[in-house]
């Protein structure tokens, strides 16, 4: 018989149930547990952003050089590394903390890293504090500081909504918003500033802070608000058209007519031509008052480029706003070249919508076309094309030599 050995330690062997321990909780404990973890997680998370954040503003911004794209006159520079003063020459770069001053002859333009453009009329003198960009978020900083004198500030497209852009006086900051002209005058206690297009915000060392729109001036003493007045409407310039060129014969006087569209409420006009863009007053050709909408120029043997624009005087004699500026060139006459038309075939006109057709057709390769005043992209090989709304159309061409062709077309 077959007898199975025994275990010892089965007398001992015994099997374990795992002890489980039950708590009563209330119903409000449970939620206050899941309300806490909740803001331990938001804080948690909003602690990550803000840092983020910091991290982005603090130690990501990189300063960057503005530049004298313009020097005319007596411009002198204050470098903030040495302390030292330097006469200004074009494209000279500009450091925050730099000083920059014009003489009673003198007149500049500088260029920032948001492509707005500060220039300063004749005894005028800012600070350059700050022009810089963040690595991170591609925000844009410009800040300058007038002391004293004239300046206009024109800014273009921004690239993020955090971008900035100011000027500061001795008692009111001007925050500049895209697509803005502005014109600021400090004398003194005194501090003016014109909108000619977009939005300035103001904020006075009091506190008060207020939205300049176009067309408007407001005059401050001490931060406070002197008074506020409309400005006269840019008129509509006419003629010559944007970017005509014409052709001169050396000693043979050309009369030149300006003419632009009238302003309500204007009494006179004043007309400025001159050999910048920038309009600075040594680079002032002449400037002309006249009480209509039209001036005659008379022109010998003056070859170049040239910039025009008009502005309103109401009956008290304030100027209202700049228009845009307008381009002219003069050539030398090419004998049998001058006078020969511009080449402009195979016009067509095509419905696009009720109102709206596509004038399209060919011309020289390397001549400007303008369609009823507006700028037309010609191909290489001289094709051309504008979807605009009208009944008539006139096509104008121009090139380099001073000839012309012209050519109207109609659905």
């Amino acid at each position: 018989m077959y007898v199975q050995p025994s275990n010892k330690n089965a007398a001992s062997t015994r099997f374990r149930r795992p002890l489980l321990d039950w708590y009563l909780i209330s119903r409000r404990t449970f939620y206050q547990a899941i309300a806490g973890l909740l803001l331990l997680v938001g804080a948690i998370v909003g602690l990550y952003l803000w840092k983020r954040h910091q991290d982005a503003i603090a130690g990501e911004f990189e300063a960057q050089s503005a530049r004298l794209v313009q020097v005319l006159g007596n411009v002198s520079i204050k470098r903030a590394r040495t302390n030292q003063v330097e006469q200004a020459t074009p494209n000279a770069l500009l450091e925050p903390g730099d000083v920059i001053y014009t003489a009673s002859d003198g007149a500049a333009v500088i260029q920032y890293v948001d492509r707005s453009v500060l220039k300063m009329k004749s005894d005028s003198t800012i600070i350059i504090q700050e022009n810089a960009i963040n690595a991170k978020t591609d925000q844009q900083v410009v800040r300058n500081r007038i002391e004293g004198g004239t300046v206009n500030i024109s800014t273009g497209t921004i690239r993020t909504s955090s971008d900035v852009n100011e000027l500061d006086s001795k008692s009111v900051k001007f925050s500049v918003t895209q697509n803005t002209s502005a014109e600021v005058a400090v004398a003194g206690e005194r501090v003016r500033v014109n909108v000619e297009r977009g939005e300035v915000r103001s904020a006075t060392d009091r506190g008060i802070t207020e939205s300049i729109r176009a067309n408007t001036s407001v005059e401050y003493e001490q931060s406070q608000k002197l008074g506020q007045y409309a400005l006269l409407s840019p008129p509509r310039l006419a003629l010559p058209e944007n970017a005509r060129i014409v052709p001169l014969e050396y000693g043979k006087p050309l009369p030149v007519a300006f003419s632009w569209g009238s302003v309500s409420e204007a009494a006179r006009y004043q007309l400025q031509v001159a050999d910048s863009q920038y309009f600075l007053d040594r680079a002032l050709v002449f400037e002309k008052e006249t009480d209509g909408g039209s001036f005659t120029w008379t022109v010998n043997s003056q070859s170049g480029t040239y910039w025009w624009r008009v502005r309103a005087l109401s009956r008290d004699g304030r100027p209202g706003v700049w228009s845009e500026e307008f381009r002219l060139t003069f050539v030398p006459r090419q004998p049998g070249v001058s006078d020969t038309p511009i080449y402009i075939g195979k016009v067509k006109v095509s419905r696009v919508a009720s109102g709206i057709y596509n004038v399209s057709g060919e011309t020289e390769p390397g001549a400007e076309i303008r369609i009823n005043g507006r700028a037309v992209p010609v191909d290489g090989d001289g094709r051309f094309s504008l979807v605009l709304p009208g009944q008539t159309f006139r096509i104008a061409a121009s090139d380099a030599r001073g000839r012309r062709g012209e050519k109207i077309a109609s659905n």
